[in-house]
């Protein structure tokens, strides 16, 4: 049966590619962002603050753009004999799934540019970010009570040096484990949705598994 363009766009397809582009575009803005300011004019403190949350808030978009799919989705394709919502809970896994792989690969090519196109810019911005990011955590730590280590510029600048190509081994192991992660948490956004109020194709509550 042919399905219709509404169809498509609820199926776990149709949602995890819209959710998964979203995902890759805050995987370009991660990637990118903070190595397109000017470090000589930018406050020290927004690229302290960049380089230690960037990266955080990236993964946290992640974790609710694959939750947004799996809650979103809805099984188009029903498979006779076979409970409502175990159909949503697979497509809901798919969807998640589909955000997951499509983050990792977006990840994958930006460590392999990072490494290779965009090298030099990374490490001329390393260089002049390095010192004045480290003289604000160490403005910062003097008025704690209870400061933590000092950090030195050479650690600052080691942290923002590009990936390696060897890195991209590594970031291809990343990209399949947070499909799948992500597609778990799917199941598992699906399993709530059909324990807790998600009926059939009708609107009716179905008997649990």
């Amino acid at each position: 049966m042919e399905r219709t363009p509404q169809e498509r766009k609820q199926g776990p397809l149709g949602v995890g590619l819209f959710y998964g582009t979203l995902g890759v575009l805050i995987a370009v803005v991660e990637g990118f962002a903070l190595f397109l300011l000017d470090p000589r004019t930018t406050s020290a403190w927004l690229l302290a603050a960049l380089t230690d949350f960037l990266p955080l808030l990236a993964l946290a978009s992640y974790i609710l753009l694959a939750a947004l799919a799996a809650l979103r989705v809805r099984p188009v394709r029903l498979e006779p004999g076979v409970p409502y919502r175990s159909q949503l809970m697979r497509d809901a896994a798919l969807a998640a799934g589909i955000v997951g792989l499509m983050v990792g690969l977006a990840a994958l090519v930006l460590t392999g540019l990072q490494a290779t196109l965009f090298a030099d810019e990374i490490r001329a911005f390393a260089g002049e970010a390095a010192p004045r990011i480290a003289a604000y955590i160490e403005e910062t730590r003097r008025e704690l009570s209870d400061p933590p280590p000092p950090v030195s510029a050479a650690q600052v600048e080691r942290l923002l040096q590009p990936p390696t190509p060897g890195d991209l081994g590594r970031a291809l192991g990343n990209a399949a484990l947070g499909a799948i992660f992500l597609g778990a948490l799917g199941a598992l956004v699906g399993a709530l949705r059909g324990r807790f109020g998600a009926g059939g194709p009708e609107g009716k509550e179905e008997p649990g598994f």
